[in-house]
């Protein structure tokens, strides 16, 4: 099982941001040297209760420290941003990287995010899907025009283009059935496009959304990804008890925010999950020893045929010591475990 780590960029506004970075720094260093082949991130708007690092300048400054990794995004709300301007900012992380980059993208789900820039939230679906196809003509065709509902584009020619061939592949974001067909149906897989499950879900419905996923997959007659990830909230320590301790104050920090913009009542379905501790837990977080996350990662491993997890190990005001002890007890205990378990 392949590792990705997923910085996790949201911090107390009153926080020394400038310190913050500086640990994500030290974050990834720690994952590279555990045996990590890539890093990710994670992005909402900067406002209010939370302040989000922005996805390209960060990935951007944290690629020195992830050298040989790949980096990409998980996700990026794509009606958000012009399709051009993510494009170009993509090419660039791609050059950077010498290849090594994927987009991982999503329609978004957050009422105050799409208020915030007077975007029509029932818009979402028909931007993202405008959006990727003109993304992808951008950095696979020599001369661009586009007529779309939402964005138009004449004669356009990126000077900056991707390094890699034919180009950087996608992840999907997807959190209902039909948004994980819509996966399916725009994925090209024979260049990595797949779908990524949403990190607040479920274990039950992640499995069950992943047979959704190959279903359409095989009905529309395209070869399963090689590389399928799976996007999980992961802590470790030397007991569960300690584990728990460390992490769940927050944990409920952060999907309170999450619950003030809908995800339990939008997304999940679960209005009392944010404010029920083993509601907030049970299926949603790997938590405990490194046995314990072994033995959670094997089941969900064979549940879903995932070949990377992708650990998401930080909350808001989360101490960076806790941080670094999953970072590395996931990369030198638990993966040789879940491997062994595979073989």
């Amino acid at each position: 099982m392949q590792l990705t780590l997923f910085v996790n960029p949201e911090h107390p506004p009153t926080d020394p941001l400038a310190t913050r970075l500086a640990e994500h720094v030290e974050q990834v260093s720690l994952a590279r040297a555990a045996g990590y082949d890539g890093v990710t991130i994670g992005t909402h708007m900067n406002y209010g209760s939370a302040a989000w690092f922005p996805p390209f300048p960060t990935l951007a400054h944290l690629a020195p420290a992830a050298a040989g990794m790949t980096l990409s995004t998980c996700m990026l709300v794509l009606p958000y941003h012009h399709p051009v301007h993510v494009a170009t900012e993509a090419a660039f992380l791609d050059v950077l990287t010498g290849g090594r980059f994927t987009l991982g993208v999503s329609a978004g789900w957050a009422h105050d995010e799409f208020a915030l820039l007077g975007l029509d939230r029932r818009e979402r679906v028909g931007r993202f899907a405008e959006s990727l196809d003109l993304i992808t003509r951008l950095w696979t065709q020599e001369r661009v025009s586009f007529d779309g509902h939402h964005y138009q584009v004449r004669d356009a020619a990126l000077a900056l283009r991707p390094v890699r061939k034919p180009r950087p592949p996608l992840w999907l974001g997807g959190s209902v059935n039909r948004s994980v067909e819509r996966a399916a149906e725009q994925a090209d897989t024979a260049v990595g496009d797949t779908w990524v499950a949403s990190s607040h879900l479920v274990e039950p419905v992640i499995v069950e959304q992943t047979e959704v996923f190959w279903n359409r997959l095989a009905a529309l007659g395209k070869p399963r990804p090689a590389d399928f990830p799976l996007l999980r909230n992961i802590v470790v320590a030397e007991d569960r008890a300690t584990a728990l301790r460390d992490a769940v104050p927050y944990l409920q920090a952060s999907y309170r925010v999450f619950d003030r913009w809908g995800l339990f009542t939008d997304v999940v379905g679960d209005p009392d999950a944010a404010d029920d501790v083993p509601e907030l837990l049970a299926g949603r977080v790997v938590i405990g020893s490194p046995e314990d996350c072994a033995e959670q990662l094997v089941a969900l491993a064979r549940a879903t045929g995932c070949t990377r997890l992708v650990a998401r190990v930080q909350w808001m005001g989360m101490d960076q010591r806790t941080v670094c002890r999953t970072i590395e007890l996931l990369g030198q205990q638990v993966r040789p475990m879940v491997e062994h378990a595979l073989r």
